[in-house]
Formats: structure tokens, sequence, C-alpha cells
């Protein structure tokens, strides 16, 4: 995460973001986001969802990612989380509920 959070996003409840976004730091996702996200951390909250691509170096999943999800080191899956489509990780972490469903494939 970037120090004093500084290039940090919070997408907030009820706020719909459509589009690319870099971040540099942490991307906090409690709305949605229709796009290509790239971050070094991407967490989605259980209210959260992406559709798109997502690309970070970590990525936890309490709601609901599509289409194309990289985790170019560790990918978490909460018990409320939802992972479809394409998923590449490095490391994965799916809790007891946690869903994760498409074309899978293992980073090295």
């Amino acid at each position: 995460m970037a120090a004093n959070g500084y290039g940090n996003l919070m997408v907030g409840a009820g706020v719909t973001m459509n589009g690319t976004m870099a971040v540099p730091g942490e991307a906090v996702i409690d709305g949605a986001i229709d796009g290509t996200l790239t971050a070094s951390v991407v967490h989605v909250t259980d209210n959260g969802q992406i559709d798109g691509v997502t690309t970070a170096d970590h990525v936890r999943v309490a709601g609901k990612v599509t289409q194309t999800t990289v985790a170019k080191n560790t990918l978490v899956i909460e018990s409320s989380g939802t992972a479809s489509g394409s998923i590449a990780y490095a490391n994965l972490e799916i809790a007891k509920g946690g869903n994760i469903q498409g074309q899978i494939s293992i980073l090295k």
C-alpha cells in the first residue's frame, strides 16, 4: 500500500465507475466497476463488484469479480466471494463458501 494513503482508491457503496483505472496503491471496491482496474492490492468488499479486467499483486474478493482476474501473487476468495471467468493466480486461498469458476491457471 502506498505511504500516507496516497495513490489509493476507494469506490464507495452505491458508486459506479466505468473505464480504465491505474492505482499505484490499494483499491477498495464497495461499489461497482465496469472496466479495467490495475493496482498493487485490490479488495472487493461483500457489497463490491468488478466486471472487467482486474490485475494486481494481491486480490481479495468478498463480493464478485467477473471476466478476467489476474493475481500476480495471491488471490483470496472469502466465504461470500465469487470469482468467475478467466482467472490466473500464483497462490490461492478459498474460504468455505467461496466460489471460483471458469478458466483457471496458475502463474509461475
